[in-house]
């Protein structure tokens, strides 16, 4: 199995999980934003993709510190310690 590889379905819940547009996803992970799209496009990981991309993007997500991706298939979202209720 691939590490750092991520699938389109979990690019949609990622962004979605962070209020990200496709412009702020292209911009962190350092790709353009017609590649997100394209990625984004399939539910599973896009064939022609590059894994250097692929690894970007999920780079991009998870420096955020609460996104994490479980396999191919799973997004965590862990929320900060000011959302956590004491």
């Amino acid at each position: 199995m691939l590490v750092n590889i991520i699938s389109g379905a979990q690019c949609r819940m990622a962004r979605g999980l962070l209020n990200w547009s496709i412009m702020e996803l292209a911009r962190n992970a350092g790709v353009g934003h017609s590649t997100i799209k394209r990625i984004e496009k399939v539910n599973g990981v896009l064939p022609e993709a590059q894994v250097s991309t692929l690894k970007a993007i999920h780079r991009a997500f998870t420096r955020t510190g609460v996104v994490r991706f479980e396999g191919t298939t799973g997004v965590l979202y862990i929320p900060p310690r000011s959302e956590v209720p004491e």
